[in-house]
C-alpha cells in the first residue's frame, strides 16, 4: 500500500514464516520475513510502503536483539545465505549502499536498506483486531522508472488468524491472504485502506514448521515440501531468539498465480495435526504420580498427606464426572480468550524475558 499515492507496484513478494522452538515443549515463537521488489512506475519517487499484517507485531523492549523491525539487507550480501533464499547461485556486486544481486537465471535485484528506526505503527488503538498497520520507510527513495529490493523481519505477537490452534490438544490452522477484501468486510479501519492496495506480480510464500506438525490439508496444494537445511540457515537467523531445533524443520512452499489484486487475491490455507508422543506423555505422567505419592507418604511437607492426595483425587473424579468434555473444552477456550484479550501487557513482559534468555543461548 502506498502512503503518498505515488504510482508503484510490487513485482516480487517473498514471505517466510518461521515457527521456532522455545524453552517449554510445544511452545513456539513466530517470525515474519518480508522481501519486496518495489517498482516506481509513475513520475514520483517512492519513499515508504504501508503494510496491513494479519497479526500483531511485537515491538520489543530495551535489551532486545532488535526493536520492532530488523533490516535483512546485510544477510543478502553473504553469497551462501543469498543462495539459500533465492534457491540458485548468485553474484553480488557494487558497494554500500548500492549492491546488486544477480541470479544465474538472469534475475537482478538492486538491494536497498529500510529505515528501521522510523518504522511506525498506524492506528493501533483497537486491541480487539488482531492485525497491524505499519509504515516502513526506505533508507532512500526509489526513483521513477527504477526498482529496488528490500527485505526485513518482524516478530509475531498475537498470531491469530495467521496461525490458529485447532484444539487445546494440538494442531494448527495456517490462514494467510493477500488482497482478499472479504477479510476486512467487517473492519471499518481496514475497509478504508482498500483503495491503497497495489498490484503484486508474484508471491513466493514459505512456511517453516517443526516436523511434529503433520500436514493434513492444503489449499492450494503446496508447490513442494522439503527438510530445512537448519545449520545452513544459522547465519540468516542470527539475532533471532529461539532454541536450536532438536527435531527436523520442514519447509512448505506455495507460489501465486500472476498479478495479485482484489480481483485475484492470493490465499494459503493449511491444517496441521501435532504429533504427540503418547508413550512419553504416559511415562512422565506415571513418574509424576509416583513422586507425588512418595512425597505424601514421606511426610517431608506436613501439609501434603496421603489423605489430602486422596481428597484431591476424589474431587477431580467428581468434577470430571459431572463436567462434559465439551464443557471442559469450552472453559479452556474461554480462559485462552481472556488471556489473549485482557492480559496483553503481562504476556508481553513474559515474552520479553523469554526472548532475552533465548538470545543468550549458545549458537548451533
Amino acid at each position: 500500500m502506498d502512503p503518498s499515492n505515488a504510482n508503484f507496484a510490487i513485482t516480487q513478494c517473498h514471505i517466510n514464516i518461521w515457527v521456532l522452538r522455545s524453552f517449554l515443549p510445544g511452545r513456539r515463537l513466530l517470525y515474519f520475513d518480508l522481501g519486496l521488489e518495489i517498482s516506481a512506475n509513475g513520475s514520483q519517487s517512492v519513499d515508504a510502503v504501508d503494510l496491513l499484517l494479519p497479526f500483531k507485531v511485537e515491538d520489543g523492549y530495551r535489551g532486545d536483539h532488535f526493536q520492532g523491525c530488523m533490516d535483512l539487507h546485510d544477510t543478502l550480501l553473504h553469497p551462501e545465505t543469498a543462495e539459500l533464499i533465492f534457491g540458485e547461485p548468485v553474484n553480488i556486486s557494487g558497494t554500500n549502499p548500492d549492491h546488486t544481486l544477480r541470479l544465474t537465471s538472469g534475475a537482478e535485484f538492486q538491494l536497498r536498506h529500510v529505515d528501521t528506526a522510523n518504522v511506525t505503527a498506524i492506528n493501533q488503538s483497537d486491541q480487539l483486531h488482531r492485525s497491524s498497520h505499519y509504515r516502513v520507510p526506505l533508507a532512500s527513495p526509489v526513483l521513477p522508472g527504477s526498482k529496488v529490493y528490500v527485505r526485513f523481519r518482524l516478530r509475531v505477537f498475537a498470531n491469530r488468524p495467521l496461525l490458529t490452534p485447532r484444539s487445546p490438544f494440538g494442531g494448527v490452522i495456517l490462514d494467510f491472504r493477500i488482497a482478499d477484501v472479504r477479510e476486512s468486510r467487517n473492519r471499518a479501519r481496514e475497509v478504508t485502506l482498500r483503495s491503497q492496495i497495489v498490484p503484486i506480480e508474484k508471491v513466493n510464500f514459505f512456511a517453516m514448521l517443526p516436523d511434529q506438525y503433520q500436514l493434513l490439508t492444503a489449499s492450494p496444494e503446496t508447490r513442494n515440501m522439503r527438510i530445512l537445511e537448519t545449520r545452513a540457515w544459522s547465519n540468516y537467523l542470527q539475532r533471532v531468539a529461539y532454541m536450536h531445533p532438536a527435531n527436523v524443520q520442514l519447509v512448505y512452499y506455495w507460489r501465486s498465480e500472476p498479478n495479485i489484486s482484489p480481483d485475484n487475491p492470493f490465499r494459503v490455507f493449511a491444517t496441521y495435526d501435532r504429533h504427540l508422543n503418547k508413550a512419553k506423555i504416559m511415562f512422565w505422567s506415571i513418574i509424576a504420580l509416583l513422586l507425588a505419592a512418595a512425597l505424601a507418604r514421606s511426610g517431608w511437607i506436613s501439609v501434603v498427606t496421603a489423605e489430602h492426595v486422596r481428597s484431591i483425587g476424589k474431587f477431580a473424579v467428581s468434577f470430571f464426572g459431572l463436567a462434559t468434555v465439551a464443557g471442559i473444552i469450552a472453559g479452556i477456550r474461554w480462559l485462552i480468550g481472556v488471556a489473549m484479550n485482557r492480559l496483553e501487557k503481562p504476556r508481553m513482559r513474559v515474552r520479553w524475558l523469554e526472548r532475552l534468555l533465548l538470545g543468550r543461548r549458545p549458537g548451533p
